[in-house]
């Protein structure tokens, strides 16, 4: 069975990475998942501010637990068996890292900072599969609630 990191940050562009992969799932990929939620070091700011360092440490796990549980939802509901994960440091530092620590045969990773993308793929000893951000559709409904005049709907002939 394939272990797949699954870089999560609680966005649309994450989500559609595990969507991807379940569609693997359909077309007969057995997998595992790692959800891997890498937070940033505490600013200057935050480490003066705080009481101790324990209040910043769990205020930024709890954020991270949190963007990771729609991801975890859809795994969960469609039987794949995951954990999550949160780390602090360097995004692309850490996917890969990562992903070599937990034994991982792929990484899916949506498309949203080409930087940090380029960077995992140049550096990762498992395969990269980049999931490229889909707009969504827009309907003549949804254009014509939004109250935008029919002829502007209408591509010109």
């Amino acid at each position: 069975m394939v272990s797949i990191l699954m870089p999560v940050d609680g966005s649309p562009e994450a989500l559609e990475a595990v969507h991807l992969a379940l569609r693997l799932r359909t077309h007969g990929l057995a997998f595992t998942a790692v959800l891997l939620n890498v937070q940033e070091p505490p600013h200057l700011y935050e480490v003066v501010l705080a009481p101790d360092a324990e209040v910043i440490e769990g205020a930024s796990h709890d954020a991270g637990e949190h963007a990771l549980q729609a991801a975890h939802a859809l795994l969960d509901a469609a039987g794949v068996a995951c954990t999550g994960l949160v780390v602090t440091g360097d995004l692309a530092q850490q996917v890969v890292e990562q992903a070599e620590l937990q034994g991982c045969d792929l990484i899916v990773l949506a498309l949203q900072d080409h930087a940090v993308a380029h960077a995992v793929e140049r550096h990762s000893r498992v395969p990269v599969l980049r999931v490229p951000h889909q707009p969504p559709e827009v309907d003549a409904q949804d254009l014509a609630e939004l109250g935008e005049p029919a002829e502007a709907r209408t591509p010109a002939a």
